[in-house]
């Protein structure tokens, strides 16, 4: 869901996570697209995103899961096989258990690194983000495709509003986008 301010022809997203209700006052923030492209790319997009976000974080679990039980079927004790403060494996004495959490950390590192690109913000400048081709299939096989990362969604900065008080709504998005409207001037859904 999105707003198309009609005088302006800028496309809103609602950033429903960072939306907030403050001592009975409604504060609305939102993101504008580039271009009608990019709000069409982001509706294209959604649902495979969440899709593989789910998908990762499901494996990830299943690979912590498994070098859980691979430490417990070797009769060791977590606080033993650690190298030091980083908490991680020893991997001289434990290369093969040092390996799955290498693989489970490298997991959890690229979904917040992809997570961050998915949308690029006219200022934001970020390094490359490499991933190597054996990953780059598993990521796939979860659903990543590259071109999210390599064309994300462009938007062009955004803020927050004041947009009246509160008053005992149940708080949706459609409630931050109804009172978004009541700030600008004519808007339609989209």
């Amino acid at each position: 869901m999105a707003l198309l301010e009609k005088v302006t022809n800028h496309y809103y997203k609602i950033n429903f996570d960072r939306c907030a209700i403050r001592g009975l006052k409604v504060f609305v923030n939102y993101s504008t697209y580039q271009s009608t492209e990019d709000r069409d790319k982001e509706k294209e997009r959604e649902g495979k995103f969440a899709t593989f976000f789910q998908n990762i974080r499901a494996n990830a679990q299943s690979k912590y899961n498994e070098l859980i039980a691979e430490v417990e079927s070797q009769e060791l004790v977590p606080e033993e096989i650690i190298e030091d403060e980083s908490g991680l494996i020893d991997k001289d004495n434990y290369p093969e258990l040092r390996a799955m959490q290498d693989k489970l950390n490298e997991l959890e590192y690229l979904e917040v690194e992809i997570g961050e690109r998915l949308f690029e913000f006219s200022n934001t400048e970020r390094d490359e983000l490499v991933i190597a081709e054996d990953t780059q299939g598993e990521l796939e096989n979860l659903g990543f495709e590259l071109e999210w990362i390599t064309d994300p969604i462009k938007l062009n900065g955004g803020g927050e509003v004041f947009a009246g008080d509160y008053n005992g709504e149940e708080i949706t998005h459609e409630f931050f986008y109804n009172r978004l409207k009541t700030v600008m001037g004519d808007t339609e859904d989209c």
